[in-house]
């Protein structure tokens, strides 16, 4: 017996579908043999209890726990009445079969965990490999982009130094959205093929320091207050200084864009056992919870040319590393971007 469909025949109901039929039979066959069979000889009862194990480990890998537990449920109930005719006979017998139910249904429940698992994994495995294929087609694809987006913005170029008036205008807007577009080409092409990490001792109070320098003209543009929080001993550590200068301007531009106002950022780093921390705090609106556990899909933002690969990028880059990435945010107070690292320290 089964509850719902097999992998690959979800488009079918149960009564079309052979294994269910299967199933059905030999249950069926089975119990019929056992109780045809001669009340006086425990071989042929041995024998079939035994046999009944077949159907519940097929629905199991079949179907799925759903299969497995309703299968040995069945099989329980069709072999405890003969359990009950057969003690007065065969009681040596009868004892021990009361014990294989309890075995029926682990059985169905366990191969049924087992092949649910498998099939997730499987299902895992496939959609992997796709999103592989579609990721390394879509990288060329991007890549192949590149050229003519060079093309037509050396052209508007070109044009718009002879033209004047609403023509160098629509020139400007065409130079601009081709930037815009190589922008989008140039973060999936990082996301899509992401560069092998290169190590070296850095302090990232100073790799942090050099991103606020970058960053410092959309910083007083916005009249943020940012304030840094370092350890005073802080200890270099192993890690890619490029690839982590690109996740920790992503993390402050996206908290100094959050504020709408004046507010303040707080950047720190702390260090704890194995672990360092850096946080990036803003004093913006917040992330609403159902935004929130959304924010690391590729393509999702909120932001009026936002491309939704900044974050991803980011903890990509991060996990990379052997850290992780963690945002929380409550509506009405800010959002913490954190990147926790368990990385090897220098002197």
């Amino acid at each position: 017996m089964a509850t719902g469909y097999p992998a690959g025949g979800a488009d079918r109901p149960l009564w079309k579908q052979p294994e269910f039929w299967t199933t059905v039979a030999a249950v069926a066959v089975l119990s019929v043999g056992h109780y045809a069979a001669p009340t006086h000889d425990p071989f042929w009862h041995d024998l079939f209890r035994r046999l009944y194990y077949l159907p519940i480990i097929l629905a199991a890998f079949r179907y799925g726990l759903g299969g497995g537990l309703v299968t040995s449920i069945l099989v329980s109930l069709l072999f405890l009445p003969h359990v009950l005719m057969t003690r007065a006979m065969l009681p040596r017998q009868a004892s021990e079969a009361v014990f294989e139910i309890p075995l029926y249904l682990v059985v169905g429940v366990v191969t049924g965990i087992l092949s649910d698992r498998q099939r997730k994994a499987n299902e895992s495995l496939r959609r992997a490999e796709r999103l592989k294929t579609l990721g390394e087609m879509a990288a060329g694809m991007a890549h192949e982009v590149k050229n003519p987006l060079a093309a037509i913005r050396s052209s508007a170029q070109i044009l718009a130094g002879h033209v004047t008036g609403k023509d160098a205008e629509f020139a400007g807007i065409v130079v601009a959205e081709v930037d815009r577009l190589n922008k989008v080409v140039n973060e999936f092409l990082d996301y899509a093929r992401p560069a092998p990490l290169r190590r070296e001792p850095v302090r990232l109070s100073a790799l942090l320091d050099s991103c606020l320098k970058l960053l410092a003209p959309v910083i007083r543009e916005k009249d943020v207050n940012v304030k840094t929080v370092y350890p005073e001993a802080e200890a270099a550590v192993s890690v890619d200084p490029a690839q982590l200068r690109q996740v920790f301007l992503n993390l402050i531009l996206n908290a100094v864009q959050a504020i709408e106002n004046q507010g303040s950022v707080e950047v720190s780093v702390t260090e704890s056992g194995h672990e360092t921390r850096v946080a990036v705090k803003d004093s913006g609106p917040g992330i609403p919870p159902d935004k929130l556990t959304r924010v690391f899909e590729p393509f999702y933002t909120t932001k009026p040319g936002g491309t939704g690969l900044g974050l991803p990028i980011a903890q990509r880059i991060v996990a990379e590393h052997g850290g992780r990435l963690e945002i929380e945010s409550t509506p009405g107070v800010g959002t913490t971007a954190a990147v926790v690292l368990s990385v090897r320290r220098s002197a």
